[in-house]
């Protein structure tokens, strides 16, 4: 047996056991998938003025464009109009920006967000640019101020 065959199998189960103890719950699911999405993907270029918030939201709005997710894409939307709306709304984006979302893409958030911000996403491969409105919602209590996108 090889020298390093021993410390890979211990990283190996130490790394099985850390993987298996964070799906059990749904927020470790939720980090896992996130870091997955991070992996497999160009990373997001930014400029100006974004929060936490903000930026992982417009970085998950970009993901979803990319997998052609319709439905995660209408789960990070604001609860403003139809529920029909904003699925044709989140449709026409990904048909429009879809296969753009998949190579790098800049956001250029504007000033320090309040009660909205806006976000210019430049897709570099095609030159077209989105712009996105972003602004926090209240999601049942827990989580007041959670931010979305408007589909429109």
């Amino acid at each position: 047996m090889a020298a390093g065959r021993p410390v890979t199998a211990a990283l190996t189960a130490l790394l099985s056991a850390a993987l298996l103890a964070g799906c059990s719950s749904g927020a470790g699911n939720a980090r896992l998938e996130h870091a997955a999405d991070y992996a497999a993907r160009p990373h997001l270029r930014v400029t100006g003025y974004p929060v936490p918030e903000t930026l992982g939201l417009v970085q998950q709005v970009v993901w979803r464009l990319a997998d052609g997710s319709a439905d995660r894409l209408v789960k990070l939307a604001a609860a403003e109009g139809p529920a029909d709306a904003r699925r044709t709304a989140a449709e026409e984006w990904i048909r429009t920006y879809g296969a753009d979302a998949t190579g790098e893409v800049s956001a250029d958030f504007g000033d320090d967000p309040a009660s909205r911000q806006t976000v210019l996403l430049t897709f570099h491969g095609s030159g077209r640019v989105k712009e996105l409105t972003l602004r926090p919602e209240d999601a049942g209590g827990s989580d007041i101020g959670a931010w979305r996108v408007l589909l429109r």
